[in-house]
Order: structure tokens, then sequence, then C-alpha cells
């Protein structure tokens, strides 16, 4: 589970309140009565507030923000006084209000970031004729209620174990619930006039307790979501190029009892020459309509395998073009190591997600040539480039390297720009 944010940020004050509890102890032990100026509360106090304005809690949690800054003045107020308790207090008031303010906040951003993912998913699962998910409901915000008579201090302690007793919030919010119960612990030895006071802090905290556990607990199923989210939209990726498989298919079975009707005609009135020409033109119709229909739905699929490969390799395919030899993908300079053969990390996985796309029909015949200051060194690139993409399941029988050194510039060599283009890995791919 990743630490909350209130844990990491108020790090400083738990450290300026044990400096206030060592100056405390002295003071007792030298015969002073007296606590250090609220210096440490008031700035903890600030820090709090900004960390909640920074998280929109004047969105999510307008009421205790402002219940925050209220208590931020008075303390302030009574600094400038001289009236160290009153400023002490009103300081660890909105701290505590400051604290709640930012953990329902992010209770608030991370349901709805929840309920984002739930309706993501249920619109792909519909799509893909899954059905609905049977997944477990989300966790409910604690509602804390008030039973006429109860002690507040017993009920606040109930909360707590009953926080503590629920399986699924274990280990979420330790520093939330730590602070929670020093607030509880601390009404035992409060006095009668700064009881109020006390209650209203302690009751902060125990809510933030609360909401900060339900909030791990939900942001830990945001990301178990997120990864269904993730296996949906590569399902539904692989369907669509399913179907576009099975289009291509079907118009070419049709392209093919066309093509055999088209032979019947032409052997039934070879003999009329003038009919024949007219079935030849009825011939040429059908046929290159059904060429351009096989050939679109060929291209079609061509694009869903790609975008199914870049998905399952989580990397896009290198730049390509189509020219006379076939499609032909090309691997920059930078592709290497500065002046060697070893491949970059975005280098392998664009050849992982290439050779994911190569293998989506019947593997093809790979060409690879390099280009490079020196046969040589174009050689070694050109091998490093086919070890990787037999490492990712492509037979080396099927693929050829070549190194071409500097004999096919496409840019001018005197320039660096033009180095840099000329200094290429080309993999061509064809079906001839």
């Amino acid at each position: 589970m990743r630490p909350s944010f209130a844990h990491i940020v108020t790090t400083q004050h738990a450290r300026t309140c044990g400096l206030v509890i060592v100056f405390a102890l002295a003071g007792v032990m030298s015969g002073c009565a007296s606590l250090p100026p609220p210096t440490g509360e008031l700035s903890a106090a600030q820090q709090a507030v900004s960390r909640a304005e920074s998280a929109d809690a004047d969105q999510y949690a307008s009421a205790e923000l402002a219940s925050a800054r209220n208590a931020l003045g008075a303390a302030q107020a009574a600094m400038s006084k001289g009236d160290e308790d009153d400023a002490r207090t009103n300081a660890e008031t909105a701290a505590a209000q400051a604290d709640l303010a930012l953990a329902r906040s992010q209770a608030a951003t991370t349901h709805a970031d929840y309920d984002q993912h739930r309706n993501e998913i249920a619109g792909l699962r519909q799509r893909l004729n899954m059905g609905a998910e049977d997944a477990s409901p989300p966790l409910q915000w604690p509602e804390a209620a008030a039973v006429a008579g109860q002690d507040p201090a017993g009920a606040l302690s109930q909360r707590l174990v009953a926080l503590d007793a629920d399986a699924r919030l274990q280990g979420m919010a330790a520093y939330e619930r730590l602070r929670a119960r020093q607030a509880v612990d601390a009404l035992a030895n409060v006095r009668k006039s700064a009881r109020p006071h006390a209650l209203q802090v302690a009751d902060a905290r125990v809510t933030t307790a609360e909401l900060a556990a339900h909030t791990a607990a939900t942001q830990r199923e945001v990301d178990r979501l997120d990864r269904v989210r993730s296996d949906l939209l590569v399902e539904a990726s692989r369907q669509d190029a399913e179907r576009a498989r099975q289009e291509a298919e079907r118009l070419r079975m049709e392209a093919q009892v066309q093509a055999e009707e088209a032979e019947r005609l032409r052997a039934s009135i070879e003999a009329e020459s003038t009919a024949r020409q007219q079935a030849e033109d009825v011939i040429l119709d059908v046929t290159g309509d059904q060429a351009s229909k096989l050939a679109a739905a060929r291209e079609k699929e061509a694009a869903l395998a790609r975008q199914e490969a870049e998905l399952t390799a989580g990397a896009s395919l290198p730049p390509s073009k189509r020219d006379a030899r076939g499609e032909v993908f090309t691997l920059p300079g930078d592709a290497f190591a500065s002046g060697g053969a070893t491949l970059t990390g975005s280098a392998k996985t664009s050849l992982k997600a290439l050779a994911a796309y190569l293998k989506a029909g019947p593997v093809p015949r790979v060409k690879i040539e390099a280009h490079d200051k020196t046969q040589q060194a174009a050689q070694r690139r050109a091998d490093a480039v086919r070890d990787a993409l037999a490492a990712s399941g492509i037979p080396k029988s099927k693929m050829q390297s070549n190194g071409l050194g500097e004999s096919s510039p496409i840019g001018d060599d005197t320039t660096a720009a033009g180095r840099t283009r000329n200094r290429r890995v080309e993999i061509i791919v064809s079906t001839k």
C-alpha cells in the first residue's frame, strides 16, 4: 500500500511536536510548569491548511477547511496578544480540521476515480458481450451515528475499535490511526475547561483515520480495475482484428467465386468475338471492384494488427513506409548506443512490438539493411536487430541481415543532421 499523503507531509509537524514535548519535560524537571511558545503548533497548522488547499479542499470539504482557516486566524491573533494557551488550542484545532479537509478531498477524488473506472469497464464488457462484472461493491464511507446518553470519548474509542476490526482495512492509514488513538487517550487527562476543544480535535482525528483507511482501500480497488480495463482494451483490439481477418477471408472467397464464374462465361462464348469482348468487360469490372474491396480489407487488417501489437508490447512500432521493396521500417541512428551496436531500451521494446506485428499472420521474409560509417559497423548493427527480432519469436531462417556502410545515403553527410539520417537500419518486410 502506498503511504498516505497526510503521512508524508506531517512528518515535520510530528518532529516539531516531539521538540515541544522535550521542552515541556525539561520545564517540569526544572520546576517550571509553563510550556514553550506554540510556534511549532502554529507552523504545523499553517502547513496542514496549505496541504488541504492544494488538494482542492475548497471544493470537496469547504466546511472543514473554513473551520481550519478560522481556527488558524484565531491562533495567530492570540499569539500576537501573548495568549499562548489560546494560541496552542486553536492551532491544534486548525491542524486537525485541515487534516480532515484533506482526507475528505482525497476520499472524494478517489471515489470519483473508482466510479469512472467501473463505468468504463462496464462499457467495454458490454461492447465485448461479456456480461456484467462480478465484482465486489465499493466500500461505504463511514457514517458516525450518535447514541443518546453515550459518553463522547467512549463513542470515539468504539469507532477506532470498529476500524481496527475491519479486515478489509488492515494495515491501512496506520499513521492517521495512531494520531486518532493519541487524541482519544488524551481525553482521560484533559482538564474540564479544555474538554470541548479536546473532543473536537479527537473527533476530527478519528474521522480522518476512517476516511484515510477507506480511501486507501478504494485506491487499491482502483488499481485493480485499471489492470482489468487494460486487459479488456487488449481483448477489444484482438476481436476487432479477428473480425477484420474474417471479412478479408469472406471477400477473398467472393472474389474467387466471381473469378470462376467469369472464366465459365469466357469459355462459353469463346466462339463469339463480340460476345467475348462484352463478357471480358463485365469480368474486368467485377474483378476490379472485388480487388479494391479486398485491398481495403487487407489494409484495415494490417492497421488493426499494428494496433494490437503496440498494445501487447506497450510500445510503438518503428516508423514505416511502403515502396517497391515492400513495407520498410526504419530505426534511426540514435536507436543504438553511441558508436556501438547495442540497442537502447526503447529500441528493444519497439522491435518487440514489430515482432508481434509480424507474427499476427504468416511470418514474411525480412531483410535487414544497416547503413553506417563502415561496412563492419553496419553489419554489427544489422545483426543486433536480427537477434532482437529472433528473441521475440521471428525465425532466423526468415531473416537476412546486411551491412551496407555508406553506400546509400539519404541526407547530406557534411552536416550532423544529414549524418544522423544516413546512419540507420531499414527492416524490409516483403511477402514475395
